[in-house]
């Protein structure tokens, strides 16, 4: 997808699948996450507390409201980059470059999916212990 599509140009089904993940997440990878990123005023917060309260997306009510100030697919892209949320912007960015994303699907070696880097240990002559 174009990162110069303005929000507002995405296609109503992508964009449904979008508020559908957003929505489900919880905490910094949930819509509150989105909120902290993009919204202006606690207000707008608030607002969609309540309809989420109603059973409406409150995802989308923020991506609505921020795409009535021209923002693009790029910016969607560098706020889900900020959040860590790889699942979301995996709607956003083209097929080929999905593997260099963590967690976005089984990898095929160690290589792609590298174990944590382990903490160097002291010798026992350094170690005290109180």
């Amino acid at each position: 997808m174009d990162s110069s599509m303005y929000l507002y140009d995405v296609p109503p089904v992508l964009m449904e699948k979008f508020c559908k993940i957003i929505d489900s997440g919880d905490d910094s990878l949930g819509w509150r996450g989105l909120a902290a990123r993009i919204v202006p005023s606690w207000t707008e917060v608030r607002r969609a507390e309540r309809l989420e309260a109603i059973g409406k997306s409150p995802t989308r009510e923020l991506i609505w409201s921020w795409a009535q100030q021209n923002k693009t697919v790029g910016d969607l892209v560098k706020v889900l980059e900020d959040m860590g949320h790889y699942r979301a912007l995996q709607l956003f960015i083209p097929q080929e470059t999905q593997h260099s994303f963590p967690n976005s699907g089984p990898s095929k070696s160690s290589r792609d999916n590298p174990s944590p880097p382990q903490l160097p240990t002291l010798p026992k002559a350094y170690v005290h212990v109180v």
